[in-house]
């Protein structure tokens, strides 16, 4: 079996495990993508209410992390946008990132998201 196909029954492994364990089918998201090329997460966001996304990532596999905000409406007062992150993968493998929407000073998140990442040559 290549590497492709490991990763590939790894990501199906893990999907079905999340399912049993009740995480919801839109909250999780497997990506797959290629060593060394950038690859974006885009979330819907509205910093005027205080809420933004923030991520997890384990730094051996991806690098970066940047993220970016581009409103929808510019003209209208309040409206909301989406958030965009940028990531490099570094390293072969499989691993995750987690992104939580909340204010700052609460310690619930409002919405949380899951991405499993599978990086091949």
């Amino acid at each position: 079996m290549v590497d492709h196909e490991k990763m590939l029954a790894l990501a199906t492994i893990f999907t079905i495990l999340a399912i049993l364990t009740g995480i919801s089918q839109a909250d999780f998201t497997i990506i797959q993508v290629k060593l060394d090329k950038p690859f974006n997460i885009t979330l819907d966001s509205n910093p005027t209410t205080g809420y933004n996304w923030t991520v997890d990532f384990n730094d051996h596999f991806l690098a970066g992390g940047n993220e970016s905000y581009n409103k929808s409406h510019p003209e209208l007062i309040g409206s909301g946008g989406q958030q965009t992150f940028t990531f490099n993968p570094i390293h072969e493998g499989q691993t995750i990132i987690s992104a939580f929407y909340k204010r700052p000073w609460e310690d619930t998140a409002a919405d949380e998201r899951t991405f499993d990442i599978i990086i091949y040559k």
